[in-house]
């Protein structure tokens, strides 16, 4: 793997906001996202920006989260590939591990989330390949869920259908751009409204999380 050197009320409300949002944002469906941009700004919280649009066929939106971070392109590769540290930043996630590496760029890993009662845990398989332009050092990941790979669990709901990819620009000012877009079918019934509420949230709880963590990091 390249740089291997490498998201009901109260307390309820706010878990069901990061974690069923968490299956929207990184539980990604082989499904393709419609052909605009017709991009509408759903919120801004903090710096980051939250957009949506229609996805011919699934009444489920697209979604993209965007925020600047003072970091490099390198530490923020290092933490987005490394699946020992994706609980780190994905807080529903109780477990992550790679399961395959089919080539030297890619990478087949599990994920486990932990969803509140009533809803079911969600699991994935999600093949993953990283890729980096020597010359405008712009670092991106593609992200889809397999079908094989691990066997399914009878407590939890397998995600089958799911696509999402992470783009890492420097900027010229210093720091770096990170843009996260996604679109997946949770595999059970969840109300479309519901999923696409939270999923306006829970970008902005998990971008907050790796800006946090990044920052952190810098001297």
């Amino acid at each position: 793997m390249p740089w291997r050197s490498e998201t009901l009320w109260s307390a309820l409300v706010r878990r069901c906001v990061i974690s069923l949002g968490a299956v929207m944002l990184f539980l990604q469906a082989s499904l393709t996202f419609a052909q605009s941009d017709d991009w509408r700004l759903e919120k801004t919280d903090q710096g980051i920006k939250v957009y949506s649009r229609a996805v011919a066929g699934s009444p489920i939106r697209a979604v993209r989260g965007e925020v600047a971070i003072n970091t490099d392109v390198d530490s923020a590769v290092n933490l987005l590939a490394s699946v020992e540290r994706r609980p780190s930043w994905d807080e529903m996630c109780v477990e992550a591990y790679l399961v395959a590496s089919p080539a030297a760029d890619v990478e087949q890993i599990y994920v486990h989330h932990d969803l509140p009662w009533p809803v079911k845990d969600r699991d994935m398989i999600m093949e993953v390949k990283w890729h980096r332009d020597d010359e405008s050092g712009v670092a991106t990941m593609h992200g889809r869920a397999i079908t094989n790979g691990v066997p399914e669990y009878s407590d939890r709901v397998r995600v089958h259908k799911s696509v999402n990819s992470w783009v890492i620009t420097p900027l010229a000012a210093g720091g770096i751009s990170l843009a996260a877009e996604m679109h997946a079918d949770p595999a059970g019934p969840i109300p479309a409204w519901l999923l696409n509420w939270l999923s306006v949230e829970a970008p902005i709880t998990t971008l907050q999380k790796i800006k946090g963590i990044l920052e952190k990091q810098v001297p």
